[in-house]
């Protein structure tokens, strides 16, 4: 399994914000860091990085101990255990911490993730995250919005990002994802801007 290959692939299914499928250990990691969270999968000598709904892929490199991975455009990863350190040319992702996940629940709940709920036609995700705020994925992955911890912190209150209205109906009812099949407990309204979007989510303890 070599990930160019597979990449384009796995983030149509994605929907360029969505994490990628199949979640299979050992080959896909969740991991919560200093100032955010990231998430990995494996192949034959390279990395599929994904973090706040953008992506890049990586080549493998020689590396003294653990496994490092670069991009040519900046990106780097560097492996050892569940440690881990990220690299953007923006950005070092630091004291990170993680381990082997199987769905995009538990890979949302490893990274800190106080609630997850998605929804489809046309696809959105949104995850809350106590210290980091959050991201709100609309319009299968065209728009991306980042809640902040104060945002969070209220949730579900209604909130303003980046001019957009957004606010939430959460009924305790049983839901079953549209396309996974997988039930989950509550059923979501996330209205934004008025426009209702609906789907299914629930609370990680």
């Amino acid at each position: 399994m070599r990930l160019p290959a597979l990449a384009g692939l796995l983030f149509l299914a994605a929907c360029a914000g969505f994490p990628a499928l199949p979640y299979s250990p050992p080959t896909y990691s969740a991991y919560r860091c200093d100032a955010g969270s990231f998430e990995v999968r494996l192949g034959d000598e390279a990395a599929l990085v994904l973090w706040n709904g953008r992506k890049v892929s990586m080549q493998q490199i020689p590396a003294g101990s653990g496994a490092r991975y670069r991009s040519d455009d900046g990106h780097a990863l560097w492996l050892k255990g569940q440690e881990a350190l990220f690299e953007t040319p923006e950005r070092s992702w630091r004291d990170c911490h993680g381990e082997q996940v199987d769905t995009p629940w538990r890979a949302a709940a490893v990274r800190g993730a106080t609630f997850r709920a998605t929804g489809h036609e046309p696809g959105w995700l949104v995850e809350i995250h106590p210290e980091f705020g959050g991201l709100i994925v609309l319009g299968y992955g065209t728009t991306r919005l980042f809640p902040t911890p104060k945002d969070a912190a209220t949730f579900p209150a209604a909130f303003t990002v980046d001019g957009r209205q957004i606010a939430f109906t959460i009924h305790d009812e049983g839901c079953r994802d549209e396309m996974s099949g997988e039930y989950l407990p509550l059923t979501i309204v996330m209205t934004v801007d008025g426009t209702d979007h609906r789907g299914c989510g629930r609370f990680f303890s």
